[in-house]
């Protein structure tokens, strides 16, 4: 795991689980995530 930028954080926060690599494929993905 590594920290990513804050408005990742702040995702994070907000979708406990909801991050693209934690969840592998078929989950939500903040925008710009995958750059």
């Amino acid at each position: 795991f590594f920290y990513a930028e804050d408005y990742h954080q702040q995702y994070l926060a907000k979708n406990p689980g909801g991050y693209c690599g934690l969840g592998g494929t078929g989950v939500s993905c903040p925008v710009g995530l995958a750059t």
